[in-house]
């Protein structure tokens, strides 16, 4: 493998007993042969790594001890120097709720990764992050390369009046839109669907039809507990993101900025989307109202967090869900139970003919943004390790694990070898100890392409990709006569959409605006429960409306009207 040379950080014990900083110690070079990025290859020398604590960088779940030691970290040690510490993520049920309690006692870890669709304004407003210009220009040579338009996002919408660099945006890249799998439509088993005769699924009362039917099929799972069609983790403060999910989406509407605004993909213009009484968010809770009142949605919904959501899904507790991504790993709990005929497949319902948001593309990045606070003393170490992760080595590292042990290159391309896929079918704690796929959030750098051609995440890799359809995945396909399990979804005109813009807006910090979106977003998490689970139209219709009273009552109509404008600014300053 050609790789682009960096040398780790080694630092001589004398530096800490003279100097006690880091400062001046040590030094990655940063080199310029290639395009991939910098590492060092070779064998790794007696040395002291540096370590940087680090919020954010994976689920609280995953997370079993401070210093993880699975095989893509220790490598990342190994060619960076930078052992990184997750013992600030312990043990978390909230992450927003932990980040809060530490922007308040300004005790904070080098190295913070955030939620920017529930946590930007509060990060911005606590003024404590660093500014990052100088150490990008110094040590940020592969942030300037691949991340550069999204630089000028943040610095233009993520900022002070100074226009700085404070935030910086993760999982930069091209359209992300996987061929075996979809994270923005309804998910259903398809060995219960198989087993009703494929029924007509084209509707939302369709659907409660299904999942009623596919209830009474397997009214328990194999631990002989009860099923349901689906559950959320409304006890989130991101829960509420995803009742709406797969409805909006499939249906032209794209929500990735203001908690109340959705982008009509048709028109490229905002609209509400809570404070609408006709919106398609008021929809999925009439949905949700129903499927609730017939017995299909879990009622510890209300209280449920998004680890225990993904447990139940993995159990066999579930039988569709509104997002891949909710399902934690089912389809490979199946498969490891010997289930090889159980698993989930997308399906597009009441979709849009014309748009829909089934893929993403992103030069601005995901929600995860980082920052780095000014009370680290290792900043400069922080910015180094950060920029690895923006180069294409860093990337492909964490997206893939490491070439003679995960993945083999064959005439210039890398094919995964095959004791992974089986390790991954049988085991799915597998991933727990190669890392491959655990650092979902500390992905900085995500692109579709390699520069040598082949697809940066290496499972798409088409010989690879061939050997990793399931048995449902197959036998879903063959009934369709479908070359790839999402291939119907490329078949509508617009199936991709650029959150960049959108996803950059937020609250200047200390605004009025952002003192009414904080209580209005307070308000959806607590409330929305509330309002789902009523017993009949007449409940529910009453409780909606003192929803919607109390939620204008606290500012929405300004809030959206701010949004509205920024948006419009953004797009004329930046481009659409």
């Amino acid at each position: 493998m050609r790789t682009r040379r960096m040398k780790v950080l080694r630092i001589p014990v004398a530096c800490f007993l003279m100097i006690g900083v880091l400062t001046g110690c040590f030094g990655i070079h940063e080199g310029t042969e290639g395009d991939r990025g910098t590492t060092d290859a070779g064998e790794s020398p007696d040395w002291t790594p540096v370590t940087l604590t680090v919020f954010g960088a994976a689920n609280a779940a995953v997370l079993r001890q401070a210093y993880q030691e699975d095989e893509v970290m220790l490598e990342l040690q190994r060619r960076t120097g930078v052992k990184l510490d997750f013992s600030p993520g312990l043990n978390v049920t909230d992450p927003s709720v932990k980040l809060s309690v530490m922007l308040a006692n300004k005790e904070l870890p080098d190295i913070v990764i955030y939620n920017a669709m529930t946590d930007r304004s509060k990060v911005l407003s606590a003024k404590v992050a660093m500014p990052l210009d100088e150490l990008v220009d110094m040590h940020g040579p592969d942030i300037r390369k691949n991340a550069a338009a999204a630089l000028s996002i943040s610095k233009a919408n993520n900022s002070d009046d100074t226009h700085r660099l404070y935030v910086l945006p993760g999982g930069v890249g091209d359209v992300q839109f996987s061929p075996l799998t979809n994270d923005n439509a309804w998910n259903l088993r398809w060995d219960l669907y198989k087993k009703l005769g494929y029924p007509k699924l084209e509707t939302l009362d369709d659907l409660l039809r299904v999942m009623e039917r596919m209830q009474q099929l397997e009214p328990m799972n194999r631990d002989r507990k009860k099923t349901f069609g689906l559950g959320l983790n409304l006890a989130d403060v991101s829960g509420h993101l995803m009742l709406d999910r797969p409805i909006a989406n499939l249906q032209g509407y794209v929500q990735a900025s203001s908690n109340d605004a959705y982008l009509e993909m048709g028109t490229g213009r905002l609209v509400p989307r809570v404070s609408d009484p006709g919106s398609v968010f008021w929809k999925a809770m009439k949905f949700y109202n129903q499927a609730y009142r017939r017995g299909l949605l879990d009622p510890e919904s209300a209280t449920m967090k998004g680890v225990t959501l993904t447990e139940k899904y993995k159990t066999g507790r579930y039988l569709a869900s509104p997002s891949h991504a909710s399902l934690g790993g089912a389809d490979s709990v199946f498969l490891s139970n010997g289930d090889t005929d159980k698993g989930f497949v997308p399906f597009l319902i009441e979709a849009n003919p014309n748009h829909i948001f089934a893929g993403q593309a992103t030069y601005n990045g995901n929600p995860y943004e980082l920052f780095i606070p000014k009370s680290s003393k290792q900043a400069e170490a922080a910015m180094k390790v950060i920029n690895y992760l923006y180069s294409y080595e860093g990337a492909e590292l964490l997206l893939n694990g490491i070439e003679g042990r995960h993945y083999d290159m064959a005439s210039g391309v890398p094919i995964v070898r095959e004791a992974e896929l089986t390790a991954r079918r049988t085991d799915p704690n597998q991933y727990l100890r190669t890392g491959i796929g655990k650092y979902v959030s500390l992905i900085r750098f995500n692109p579709s392409l390699d520069p040598r051609g082949f697809p940066a995440k290496f499972d798409n890799v088409p010989e690879t990709l061939k050997r990793l359809v399931t048995p449902v995945q197959r036998d879903y396909m063959d009934h369709y006569g479908y070359k790839t399990v999402t291939e119907p979804f490329t078949k509508v005109p617009t199936y991709v959409f650029d959150t960049s813009l959108l996803g950059s807006l937020s609250a200047k910090p200390g605004s009025d605006i952002q003192a009414m979106e904080q209580q209005l977003d307070a308000y959806l998490t607590a409330n929305v429960a509330r309002v789902m689970f009523q017993k009949t139209d007449e409940e529910f219709e009453k409780a909606k409306l003192k929803f919607l009273e109390e939620y204008k009552a606290k500012g929405a109509e300004s809030v959206f009207a701010y949004y509205e404008t920024k948006y419009r600014e953004a797009i004329a300053t930046l481009g659409p």
